[in-house]
């Protein structure tokens, strides 16, 4: 009848479809590690390596990206460096169309460590968005950046604000300085859910300069619920 050949029809398209996704998925670098971390605007390595020789004979892979080609570069020629756990890979996490090599939910772990305090504050948001959908549910977002009135924010001279709280150094990059409050914002809106949200204020003292730094930092950990009703 027309109904059974409607039906069957749709059965298998629905299948090729199902197929084609599990095509699209399946194949991706570290996909038979049961723990995967990924490190965003890694630089040349300098967190990456001591991962790696962490999760040596462990089930576990880690990804790392940089917006700068030659820095990954470096990654790549490093000694260390093993396509078998490691996958380094260039990626803007600004760009909103830009793909990662690993599927969305695959993610045990994301490290961004002075990485968002990089970005205009009217794109982060966008950014923490876009890297939380990979997060599996129960995975952690890990982020320590710059807080409110570091000793490096009240060393700017008044040109150099670009917007409140932003900032441009000399070398042309900018940096941002956080609160609490805008930490929570950032990742609650996200959908995740905070474990930890802390401000580490410390003295540093230059005995040699004979100055005194009164430093902040943010050190947050934020999860993906397990459960998304």
């Amino acid at each position: 009848s027309c109904r059974k050949t409607g039906m069957l029809y749709v059965q298998e398209a629905a299948e090729e479809q199902n197929e084609a996704v599990t095509q699209a998925t399946s194949s991706f670098p570290g996909q038979h590690s049961s723990f995967r971390i990924l490190e965003v605007g890694c630089g040349v390595g300098n967190s990456v390596f001591p991962i790696i020789n962490t999760i040596k004979n462990t089930d576990s892979f880690i990804y790392c990206c940089d917006f700068s080609p030659s820095a990954i570069q470096l990654v790549k020629d490093h000694s260390d460096y093993d396509g078998a756990m490691c996958h380094a890979f260039v990626h803007d996490i600004c760009e909103e169309v830009a793909s990662f090599p690993f599927p969305p939910q695959s993610l045990d772990v994301i490290l961004a460590v002075f990485v968002l305090s990089s970005i205009h504050p009217q794109r982060i948001h966008g950014v923490v968005n876009r890297l939380s959908a990979y997060l599996k549910p129960g995975g952690t977002f890990l982020f320590r950046d710059y807080g409110r009135y570091d000793f490096s924010q009240l060393r700017f001279k008044k040109g150099r604000c670009l917007a409140e709280n932003f900032y441009t150094r000399g070398n042309g990059t900018c940096v941002y300085f956080f609160t609490k409050d805008e930490v929570h914002d950032l990742f609650t809106k996200a959908g995740l859910e905070k474990v930890q949200n802390l401000e580490d204020r410390r003295l540093q003292v230059n005995r040699g300069k004979k100055v005194s730094m009164h430093r902040v930092w943010m050190q947050s950990k934020y999860r993906r619920p397990q459960s998304l009703s």
